[in-house]
């Protein structure tokens, strides 16, 4: 990887981890449908005036159907999710489900587009869950039950990001990567409309400048430029190398949130984290098996 590319890298991590400390601050404020419509719409001006400005189509009448379902699955569910969490769960610990992500890819690879689970990628997937135990279990914050509700959240934010992905690969091939980013972030805002619209009147009456600040950088930053430097380093590094990205957010995190936040970082915490990045890296490492359905000669 070229030294400017490892710095895009460096940034795309630090960026990415400020995101949950961020809806640590936005979530009690605006409740996590309302921050996490505005982190969408947010992202959805950005990335249009992005797209625009490098003459990319987005080709809505032909594109509309991945972007809807691309829009639900990689935004307005899980964004939702992990800002539902928020409330409950330190930074560090969103962050680390959301490290899962490329497990669950590999589980939804199998059920979806006949990859053979290996071994070695269902060892990954069994080591990853064990590491979510360890990190809920001797972590800095009591295993109550608010807090597994909160963990099983942000896991299931990182198991709509592995469906997001294997769909993509079925069905994204031929849109572009930034008009994909544009179009699926517009239409999880339409989504979360009448979701959010509710608790607009409770942020009017009780929104901060910090809040409100938390979300803009959410949006613009987290979301829309974060994209923006994750497509150009899929465009010149590939997307394995590119989601190596993967391993820096926990970490980053976890500074952010104890430098801002005062959240504690335990030996326990270091510990969930290392497992569950350990499994993550065992399932991007290992290769697909071939699939399990052989095709058909042509009739």
């Amino acid at each position: 990887m070229s030294p400017s590319n490892i710095a895009r890298l460096l940034l795309l991590a630090a960026i990415w981890g400020t995101s949950f400390m961020l809806m640590r601050i936005a979530a009690p404020v605006f409740g996590p449908m309302l921050t996490t419509f505005g982190r969408a719409s947010l992202a959805t001006v950005a990335l249009l005036a992005y797209a625009q400005s490098r003459g990319v189509p987005l080709q809505w009448r032909r594109n509309w159907k991945p972007y809807l379902v691309i829009g639900l699955a990689n935004t307005a569910l899980p964004f939702s999710l992990f800002a539902w969490s928020a409330l409950y769960i330190p930074s560090s610990y969103m962050a680390t489900m959301n490290s899962l992500a490329p497990v669950f890819t590999a589980v939804f690879g199998f059920l979806l587009l006949g990859e053979r689970l290996t071994p070695v990628r269902l060892g990954a997937f069994v080591l990853g869950l064990f590491g979510v135990a360890v990190l809920v279990g001797v972590g800095p914050v009591p295993a109550e039950a608010a807090v597994i509700f909160g963990v099983l959240a942000a896991m299931g934010a990182a198991v709509s990001y592995g469906f997001a992905a294997t769909y993509t690969r079925m069905r994204g091939g031929g849109v572009a990567p930034i008009a994909m980013a544009a179009g699926s972030q517009f239409a999880a805002a339409l989504c979360l409309i009448p979701f959010a619209a509710p608790g607009v009147p409770h942020a009017l009456a009780s929104g901060t400048w910090q809040a409100l600040l938390a979300v803009l950088v959410l949006g613009v930053v987290c979301t829309g430029i974060a994209y923006a430097l994750f497509f150009q380093l899929i465009s010149s590094e590939g997307a394995t190398k590119a989601i190596t990205v993967t391993f820096l957010v926990p970490m980053t995190a976890s500074l952010w949130a104890w430098l801002l936040l005062d959240e504690p970082v335990t030996a326990g915490t270091v510990a969930g984290i290392a497992i569950v990045l350990t499994a993550t890296a065992i399932a991007l490492r290992a290769k697909p098996a071939a699939p399990r359905v052989t095709e058909k000669a042509p009739a």
